[in-house]
C-alpha cells in the first residue's frame, strides 16, 4: 500500500472521529447557558493559544517525530471533550477548554500538513488534494448525525470515549509511513519578506470564511431548528454534493490548468447570503445541497494553491508561517467582533463580504503554479 493511501486512511478515520462532536462545540456551550459573546471569547482564546502552541508543536515534531505529534493530538483531542462534558459556566473553564482545544488543533494540523506535503506529487497536486478532501468528507459525512444521536441519547462523555478509541486507531496507518521530523531550513523572516502581498490579502480575508464555517451551525441552531440531528442532516447533504463536485472539478482543473477560484468564491458568497436570509426548512435543505457543490471545491482550490506555493520553501518553515498568519487573522477579526459586540447575523454578513472581496484578489501560486506545471 502506498504512503498516499495510508495517509488517506488516516484522514478518513480522524475526520470521522473529529466531526462526531467538533461541529457541536459552540452549540454545546450555548446549551450550557454561555452567551454568544462568551462563545466568541472562547474562539478568540482558542486561536490565540494556537499561536502559542505552534512552537511547542514544532519542538515536539523536531525532537521526536510527526507521528509523536499526531499521537499527542489524539489523546488531547479526547481529553478536550471529556472536559467539555464537565465544564462550568465561568471564564476559567473557557480558558482551560481553549488551551486543550488549541493544543490539539496545532499538533494535529502541523502533523497532517507535514505528512501531506511530504508525499504530494507536483503534477497531480489538485488531484491529490482532492483525494484528501474527499476522504475528509467521506469520514465526516455521517459522523455529525451519529454524534448528535449519541449526545441526545447518552452523553458527551460517552462520545468522548468513542472518539479516543478512534483517534488511537487512526495512528496505525501513520506508523507504516516513513518517519519524518519537522526540520526547517528556511528562515521564517525570509518567507515573510518574499511571500506575495496579494497572497497576504487573500489569506487574511479567507479567514473570515473559516470563522463563518465555525459560527454558522450556531446561527442555524438558534434560528432554523434547535436540534443537533438537524445539523447532522445538513452535513450529510453538503457532503454528498461536495464529493461529486470535487472529483469532477479536480480532473478538469489539472487538465485545463485553471483553478476557477474567483468563480467558486462568487457562487459561495451568494449561497451563504441566501442561507442567512431564508428561514424555510425545505428551502434551507435545497440551498445546502448547492452549498455542497461549491464549499469543498473551494476548500480544494485554496488548499491546492497553499500546497503548491510551499514548493518555494521548505515544508516545516512554510507550515509554521501559514499557521501563524492564519491564526493571527482569525484572532484579530474575532476581537473586533467581540469589542464592538457585533450581532451574530451581522458577523456572518461581514464574513460573506470577505468572501465577495476575495473574488477580486488574485492568488499568486508561484513558479510551480498551473501556468508552468506541464
Amino acid at each position: 500500500m502506498s504512503d498516499l493511501k495510508k495517509y488517506n486512511i488516516f484522514i478518513f478515520i480522524t475526520s470521522f472521529a473529529k466531526l462526531l462532536v467538533e461541529i457541536f462545540i459552540p452549540l454545546i456551550l450555548y446549551n450550557m447557558s454561555f452567551t454568544i459573546k462568551e462563545i466568541i471569547l472562547f474562539l478568540i482564546l482558542k486561536y490565540s493559544f494556537c499561536l502559542l502552541f505552534i512552537p511547542v508543536g514544532y519542538f515536539i515534531g523536531k525532537k521526536y517525530s510527526v507521528s509523536t505529534l499526531m499521537i499527542l493530538s489524539s489523546i488531547i483531542f479526547s481529553i478536550t471533550y471529556i472536559y467539555l462534558s464537565q465544564i462550568n459556566r465561568n471564564l476559567t473553564s473557557l480558558i482551560i477548554l481553549s488551551i486543550l482545544y488549541s493544543s490539539y488543533l496545532m499538533f494535529y494540523w502541523l502533523g497532517r500538513h507535514a505528512y501531506g506535503l511530504s508525499i504530494i506529487e507536483d503534477k497531480k497536486t489538485t488531484d491529490n488534494v482532492s483525494l484528501y478532501n474527499i476522504f475528509t468528507i467521506l469520514g465526516g459525512l455521517f459522523s455529525p448525525f451519529i454524534g448528535s444521536y449519541i449526545i441526545e441519547k447518552t452523553s458527551t462523555l460517552t462520545l468522548s470515549t468513542i472518539v479516543l478509541v478512534l483517534m488511537i486507531i487512526s495512528i496505525i496507518p501513520l506508523t507504516k509511513i516513513k518517519k519524518i521530523k519537522l526540520n526547517p531550513n528556511t528562515q521564517i523572516k525570509h518567507i515573510i519578506k518574499s511571500f506575495p502581498k496579494t497572497n497576504y490579502i487573500f489569506n487574511t480575508l479567507d479567514q473570515l470564511r473559516y470563522i463563518l464555517y465555525t459560527v454558522l451551525p450556531l446561527w442555524i441552531y438558534i434560528n432554523i431548528k434547535s436540534k443537533y440531528s438537524y445539523i447532522g442532516i445538513l452535513n450529510i447533504i453538503t457532503g454528498l454534493g461536495s464529493i461529486i463536485y470535487i472529483y469532477l472539478l479536480s480532473k478538469k482543473m489539472d487538465k485545463n490548468k485553471k483553478d476557477y477560484l474567483s468563480l467558486s468564491l462568487l457562487i459561495m458568497g451568494i449561497i451563504y447570503f441566501l442561507k442567512i436570509t431564508i428561514t424555510s426548512n425545505l428551502a434551507y435543505l435545497i440551498i445546502t445541497l448547492f452549498e455542497g457543490i461549491t464549499k469543498s471545491s473551494l476548500d480544494t482550490i485554496t488548499l491546492r494553491n497553499t500546497y503548491v506555493y510551499q514548493k518555494n520553501y521548505c515544508i516545516t518553515s512554510y507550515i509554521i508561517f501559514t499557521e501563524i498568519i492564519n491564526n493571527i487573522a482569525r484572532t484579530l477579526f474575532l476581537i473586533i467582533f467581540y469589542i464592538f459586540n457585533v450581532p451574530l447575523k451581522t458577523m456572518l454578513l461581514i464574513c460573506i463580504l470577505g468572501i465577495f472581496l476575495n473574488v477580486f484578489v488574485k492568488y499568486d501560486d508561484g513558479k510551480y503554479g498551473y501556468s508552468l506545471v506541464k
